[in-house]
């Protein structure tokens, strides 16, 4: 004899679901976003700005937009305990995985260094196993290999290069860099608004900049109008917003889940290079897009007996509630 319905757990389920979806929704337009920022930051490069200008302004300019919307908000003063963990997690987290990112770049070249970046699902998932805060289930391995595996297909289809051992170590090193930044942002209090947590984060990244611009000199002003308004951009879409945008689909499916979302990222990439520069897809290339894509459908995809039994992302002490 089959039960009765439960209005209640049914609606208590549809919330759940709609909650997953909308997390989801919120790590593909991070990917989408932080995924243009190489053609912002080569826009800037062209008009003569340098790196250390270049992120000083992201950072400036993401933290400006943020610090206004939290204004615009008024969520309230964060305790200062969580404000000096949101600048830490900034100037030293969110400064060094960029830094080390740009580094590695002349080494390893776009490709091969997003493939070696996007290795952090891996960690982000192993530490979370180890800790308990996540369940090694059938479905969730097949998406993070699956995610994995399409990343690795499509980059090393669309170019050639060789592994330097310290562009390796420089790659590897802002991956882990990233895994952790991952890991501390989703363990600060959920007390904390995101989108207040994406301000501290970007203002400790500019203060970094800041010291690190001081230290060579000052910035150079020699840059031509198109170069602000490249990093402008870059500040405002690929900063400002991928990261609350991340921050808040994070606190809905887990930082798992996220991760292996985020590997959209480098996919969405390369489409828009090959539909800047008419490049080609091979096969083997658009085969790893859909991989992808095939993840992220797998993460959302939950059995409809056992979504009232676990939290909107499947992840051991993590709140569904709220997001920033």
């Amino acid at each position: 004899m089959c039960a009765a319905p439960n209005p209640q757990t049914d609606r208590v389920t549809v919330q759940r679901r709609s909650r997953q979806t909308y997390g989801i929704a919120l790590c593909l337009a991070s990917a989408l976003s932080f995924s243009a920022l190489p053609f912002l930051a080569n826009g800037a490069y062209r008009a003569g700005m340098g790196l250390t200008e270049l992120l000083l302004v992201r950072f400036l300019v993401a933290a400006a937009a943020l610090w206004v919307i939290v204004a615009l908000r008024r969520t309230g003063r964060p305790p200062l305990r969580l404000v000096a963990i949101g600048l830490a997690l900034g100037a030293v987290g969110y400064a060094t995985q960029s830094a080390l990112y740009f580094a590695a770049l002349p080494y390893n070249g776009p490709s091969l260094n997003t493939l070696l970046l996007y290795t952090f699902p891996v960690v982000v998932f192993v530490v979370l196993l180890a800790r308990g805060k996540e369940r090694a289930t059938r479905t969730r391995l097949i998406a993070l290999a699956l995610a994995l595996a399409g990343v690795a297909v499509v980059l090393l289809g669309t170019g050639s290069g060789t592994l330097h051992p310290v562009g390796v170590a420089l790659g590897l090193g802002t991956a882990l860099a990233y895994a952790a930044y991952i890991l501390i942002g989703d363990s600060v209090d959920a007390a904390l608004d995101r989108i207040t947590l994406s301000a501290l984060v970007c203002t400790g990244a500019a203060a970094t900049y800041i010291l690190v611009s001081i230290a060579s000199g000052g910035p150079s002003l020699d840059v031509r109008p198109a170069g602000w308004w490249w990093a402008g951009v870059l500040g405002l879409v690929a900063t400002a917003f991928a990261l609350s945008a991340f921050f808040a689909g994070m606190r809905l499916v887990g930082p798992a889940s996220a991760s292996i979302i985020s590997c959209v990222e480098p996919v969405a990439t390369v489409l828009i290079g090959v539909s800047l520069f008419s490049d080609r897809l091979g096969p083997l290339q658009l085969l790893g897009a859909v991989a992808v894509v095939t993840a992220v459908v797998l993460l959302q995809w939950r059995p409809p007996t056992r979504v009232a039994q676990i939290g909107g992302h499947g992840s051991a002490g993590h709140s569904p509630e709220g997001s920033g």
